[in-house]
This record gives structure tokens, sequence and C-alpha cells, in this order.
């Protein structure tokens, strides 16, 4: 166990490392930055991120789903009590 939390804190070390060296020396950052509109947000998120939305959507529907069936109570008194009523 001492041996995975090692590794892992080892290989967040190595993935802030490279995401810095990577970032830093982007040709990316010596472009004039132009201003957004949100119709250029919207073709952005229409248009190049469309599949990925849809994914991350799918996902939380599923995980949404998957909460609503872990909450409910399926105990033999609340499913009589759900038939019955409030009042019986």
């Amino acid at each position: 166990m001492r041996l995975m939390s090692t590794l892992t804190r080892l290989g967040l070390i190595f993935l802030a490392g490279a995401m810095i060296t990577v970032l830093g020396t982007s040709e990316l950052w010596d472009e004039e930055p132009k201003e957004i509109t949100t119709l250029d947000l919207a073709n952005t998120m229409l248009d190049d991120w469309a599949l990925p939305l849809l994914i991350l959507g799918v996902l939380m529907a599923m995980a949404m789903m998957g909460a609503a069936y872990l909450v409910r109570d399926e105990r033999r008194e609340n499913l009589e009590w759900e038939q019955r009523g409030e009042d019986a």
C-alpha cells in the first residue's frame, strides 16, 4: 500500500513537470490574444466539442440514474406504506 502511494505521488509530480514544460514552451503564448464573443463560444462548443459534450451528457445522465437507484428504499414496510397510502 505504501508503494502504491509513493508511486502515485511520483507520477503526479512527473505529470505536473511535464505539463509545466509543455505549457511553458508552447508557441500558443506567442500569438496576440483576440477578443472572444459568445458566438465564437457557441460555434466552438457545437462544432468542435459536440461529441465530447454528448458523451459527457450521457455519463452524467448515467450517474444521476445510478444515484437515484442507490437512494431508493426497498424495505418491506416502506413498500407496503407506499401501496396503502398515507392515511391507511
